[in-house]
């Protein structure tokens, strides 16, 4: 049987970073090959970084329109977009059963939670965990927060509350300023959003951002300096993009569908 597709879509227009997301990918199949084979894609037009709801309504249609025809060449798509981006559903009413699709969003919160331990109710010792979001503008911070509730179910967003969920810190830099922008400032702005988040609660924090891709290490550094040492190898770091490739090739493996 030939190999599964996945198609990785970043439905901006900017290459260089599909780029870091195709390092990533090179990187990760060193490691833990693939059983599917990975593609990307870039918008070929639009905004070269999404920093809002509109930004992620034109692309979406733009990706839409573009890969309209070639949808059937492969068996699963990953979003590359840290937000509740409508590609991902446009899509799914477009799919054959056995395809599937999800965005890093989704897929990062899908992560975190299966990372959170259940506390019963008689168990007056164990921590209360809770997971919490790192991302880039502060657009984003009400944007995603009304996102997770979404995705938990919530149903009126004025009264949003969950006790696995923190909340989100954003670094006022857009997704394209992340590998543009001088080192020392991203550096101090990532710190400073992950300091913001690091309690002793922190059990997942999860990068809100595919331009996010090799950053980790200044998230973790942020975290030792917040909670020291032994206290930050107990926060899980999620990459939304490393996730979503993780779940859907669960789901391909788990769910196999026709032969080609």
């Amino acid at each position: 049987m030939a190999p599964r597709k996945i198609l990785v879509i970043n439905p901006n227009s900017s290459e260089s970073m599909t780029e870091s997301l195709d390092h990533m990918i090179e990187s990760l199949n060193e490691q833990l090959p693939f059983s599917a084979k990975i593609h990307t894609y870039t918008a070929p037009s639009g905004p070269p970084s999404i920093n809002n709801e509109k930004d992620a309504r034109l692309s979406a249609r733009i990706v839409l329109s573009d890969l309209e025809t070639e949808l059937s060449q492969y068996d699963a798509f990953l979003v590359a977009c840290y937000s509740v981006h409508p590609l991902v559903e446009m899509l799914r009413q477009r799919l054959a059963p056995h395809q599937h699709v999800t965005g890093i969003f989704e897929a990062s919160i899908s992560t975190a939670l299966a990372l959170l331990p259940i506390k019963l109710g008689y168990d007056r010792e164990t921590r209360d965990w809770m997971f919490g979001i790192v991302s880039t503008g502060t657009y984003w911070k009400e944007a995603l927060e009304l996102g997770v509730g979404a995705f938990l179910g919530q149903k009126d967003p004025d009264r949003f509350f969950s006790d696995r969920f923190m909340g989100v810190e954003t670094t006022g830099l857009n997704a394209i300023e992340l590998h543009t922008a001088p080192p020392e400032e991203v550096k101090r702005k990532l710190m400073d959003a992950t300091r913001r988040l690091a309690t002793d609660s922190l059990k997942v924090i999860c990068l809100g951002c595919a331009g996010m891709v090799g950053l980790d290490s200044i998230v973790e550094e942020a975290l030792v300096e917040a909670l020291g040492a032994e206290e930050a190898k107990k926060v899980h770091i999620v990459d939304g993009v490393k996730a979503g490739l993780g779940l859907l090739e669960g789901l391909l493996r788990a769910l196999p569908g026709p032969e080609r």
